[in-house]
């Protein structure tokens, strides 16, 4: 592995807003630093307009085409693509301060004993996207959200060896699962530093996942199940054994799956939330159809 940092966009037919990031990355106060694009199947300009930043060698761009299968699959491959100590995911519609990479490095000088670090996002006229109150400076991502009280959105930059071992799952028909699936299995490596400093200025556009959240768990229903299962197997506190048994059985009733007790992580509590759970997907069902009607 190369010293510096891999900055990893999978894209999709987001050739309209990538220059920002482009430009924000060619403002980079250091050069220590690739970016890798996988393009994960876009049908407009995307590729001629990288070729022609290419042509321009303002910074070092690698860029990959591959047949539309989702973001995770995109991650998986520009995990393998990689050539840089740490890697780190900048979602195309995004962009990096000037000092970013700089900054980066420098506190991984500091801290080059962990997995890995956690930056707080901002937007992109500064206001924070993320609040981070806690002293506690190591910790697993799990632990910031669920034990210290981190909220919002993060920036993580990780060993890109970790990212390479471990990949996400793929479904026959499904483009999408939680990245968290992912990021709770590098928990188990070992710790994270969290910093306050932001280095990461994001928006969130009408075609974004964020935006959408409610249709993609109903078109990936098996990915949205490991996702649940794997995190189950993760929760310590009976109150998020309850909610994400909730969401085991939502899943459950998605795939329409009849072993929901047989392959769940606490048959006891999912029995008991069966019925409750049920009705309120139920209510949820009703309350969507209507907003649809207007």
């Amino acid at each position: 592995m190369e010293c510096g940092l891999t900055i990893f966009t999978p894209t999709y037919n987001r050739a309209y807003c990538l220059s920002v990031l482009y430009y924000s990355l060619c403002a980079q106060t250091v050069s220590e630093f690739e970016w890798l694009i996988v393009d994960d199947g876009s049908t407009d300009d995307t590729r001629d307009l990288v070729e022609c930043w290419k042509q321009e060698r303002k910074i070092k761009i690698r860029y990959f085409w591959q047949e539309n299968t989702g973001k995770a699959q995109a991650h998986n491959r520009g995990g393998e693509l990689a050539r840089m100590e740490l890697f780190t995911c900048v979602d195309s519609d995004d962009m990096l301060k000037p000092n970013a990479v700089a900054d980066i490095l420098s506190l991984w000088k500091q801290h080059s004993d962990q997995i890995g670090m956690i930056s707080l996002k901002e937007r992109s006229d500064g206001r924070p996207m993320a609040h981070w109150n806690s002293k506690v400076q190591y910790c697993t991502l799990y632990d910031a959200y669920r034990k210290y009280g981190l909220r919002g959105e993060t920036m993580l930059i990780y060993r890109t060896a970790l990212i390479q071992k471990y990949k996400f799952p793929a479904f026959e028909g499904e483009k999408f699962i939680q990245e968290s699936y992912l990021y709770d299995r590098l928990d188990q490596e070992g710790t994270l530093y969290i910093t306050n400093e932001s280095f990461y200025r994001a928006e969130y556009l009408e075609d974004g996942y964020t935006r959408n959240n409610n249709k993609i768990f109903h078109e990936n229903p098996h990915g949205h199940q490991a996702y649940i299962v794997q995190r189950l197997k993760l929760d310590k506190k009976l109150r998020y054994k309850i909610l994400d048994t909730i969401l085991y059985i939502g899943s459950k009733r998605l795939l329409k799956d009849h072993r929901m007790i047989v392959d769940s992580v606490y048959p006891v509590l999912t029995c008991s939330l069966y019925f409750p759970s049920m009705i309120y997907y139920f209510i949820k069902d009703v309350a969507l159809k209507l907003e649809k009607r207007g």
